[in-house]
């Protein structure tokens, strides 16, 4: 699987910003709404696989945004992460189209279909991550081949342009599946305006002089306020992704579902099930931060696992009476700590199956016991993964979340189930301050979800 070549002798600090921006200094504004027909979306020239596009379109009656690639394209079967920002967030869900016989090469369709959408205008973005998908479509493969591929480059990758790129939605989509649950909404009062992919240039790991610390400073801090809990910020302090917050499709508040939890953690003479989050930071920021904020302390108990670690995990649980474990253990094999050899999907397969048949073990004599495989977390594109030093891409997460699906299949228990949290964490991805973890309002939520859907606090609630 061959490394896609990088400019790694570059030093000149201009090179941190996107040609684009290089070429206009021009505020932004969106543009007038299009009619509901089939238009065509303007692209950026200056982006790297620009020349491989014929048009990229959407498509209003599939629901999808395409991109329709020449049959000599460099990167023909690229991998794409587009978003819609507008009265509400969506990551569109990406698939390769069979050619027609009048169109020669490849066409790849976004499809928005199953996102919970109010009608107006959004603003379209699309950025390419790798010259050759090899995500969710090598799965079926399970492929031992070398996870070491490199990112197109950052700065450069949306293939989008920066305006005219507004589509009209005409009426609302109700959603499908867990999209319905929730969804990340523009706040009242905010003006409507376009989000841009934050991304972190590798000059930027330590920009070497005050000219490199400004430039990066207009590329990387694109929210404000940065990071945090935005609940308590008013519309003219906010600017990114603080300009959303989550709305809940359930019939029961926010504040009505954790005062249950609350409740729950409270009420000794009922049963609570000892939950046990098992992985390393991001189950650790669950359990010491979020739980904290939500005031429900105590819930669950970290057990420290950096990697699957099928040879050792029956004893660090031994004498923890776990009945309740959600196993997050995919961004050690995939980020720098593996020295350059990032797990393939089948070398991740394979020890997190083992990983979880060992924790199953320890719950043989206890009849209530479960072990859920969320989702991947997503992290923005940092300058490891620009220096190609590290591979924790929405690509990469979105391989491994697969593959977490499989092993339930795989499986085939009621005690083991994969839980999709990407409704939550999805379209915040690139938010988080230290590039490698959820925002505090993604990973607040994802607390409540995980939690309530493991205490069975969500069972019996409908949908509004």
């Amino acid at each position: 699987m061959p490394v896609i070549p990088r400019n790694e002798n570059s030093t000149n600090v201009t090179d941190i910003l996107p040609k684009e921006d290089m070429e206009t200094s021009e505020p932004i504004n969106m543009p007038p709404v299009k009619e509901n027909t089939l238009s065509t979306i303007p692209r950026n020239e200056n982006s790297t696989i620009s020349t491989d596009i014929n048009r990229v379109w959407h498509d209003p009656q599939s629901r999808s945004v395409c991109v329709h690639l020449k049959e000599d394209a460099r990167c023909p079967h690229p991998a794409l992460l587009g978003r819609l920002s507008g009265p509400a967030l969506a990551i569109l869900d990406w698939k390769e189209m069979e050619a027609k016989d009048t169109t020669a090469g490849t066409v790849l369709c976004g499809d928005y279909s199953k996102k919970w959408l109010d009608a107006g205008e959004y603003f379209v973005e699309i950025i390419v991550l790798y010259c050759e998908e090899f995500g969710v479509g090598a799965m079926e493969r399970m492929s031992n081949e070398t996870a070491t591929r490199c990112v197109e480059d950052i700065r450069n990758n949306r293939i989008t342009s920066k305006s005219e790129n507004t589509i009209e939605i005409s009426s609302p989509m109700e959603g499908s599946g867990n999209y319905r649950i929730g969804r990340w909404v523009r706040r009242k009062g905010v003006p409507l305006r376009p989000l841009f992919t934050r991304f972190q240039p590798k000059e930027c790991i330590n920009p070497p002089n005050r000219q490199a610390q400004k430039l990066c400073h207009t590329v990387t801090n694109r929210d404000r306020p940065r990071g945090g809990f935005w609940r308590e910020y008013k519309s003219m302090d906010i600017y990114g992704l603080p300009e959303y917050e989550f709305q809940w499709g359930l019939n029961l508040t926010e504040s009505g579902l954790i005062t249950r939890l609350q409740q729950r953690l409270k009420d000794t003479s009922t049963y609570l099930p000892k939950i046990c989050a098992v992985g390393d930071s991001h189950s650790r920021y669950m359990t010491r931060w979020s739980l904290s904020a939500l005031n429900l302390t105590g819930m669950f108990q970290n057990v420290g696992s950096n990697w699957p670690d099928p040879n050792n995990i029956e004893s660090k649980l031994e004498g923890m009476h776990c009945e309740r474990l959600f196993v997050q253990v995919g961004q050690w094999p995939a980020s720098f700590q593996t020295r350059g050899h990032p797990f393939s999907f089948g070398k991740y397969h394979d020890q997190v199956k083992q990983h979880v048949q060992n924790i199953l073990k320890t719950l043989e004599n206890n009849p209530n016991g479960m072990v859920y495989l969320p989702t991947l977390d997503q992290g923005p594109l940092m300058g490891r993964i620009d220096n190609c030093s590290d591979w924790r891409t929405p690509t990469m997460m979105d391989g491994y979340s697969f593959v977490n699906q499989m092993i339930e299949k795989e499986l085939n228990t009621t005690r083991v189930k994969y839980v999709d949290i990407n409704f939550i964490i999805y379209p915040l991805w690139d938010g988080h301050v230290d590039w490698q973890h959820l925002l505090d309002d993604a990973r607040y939520r994802k607390t409540i979800y995980m939690t309530a859907l493991m205490l069975g606090e969500l069972d019996g609630l409908d949908l509004d």
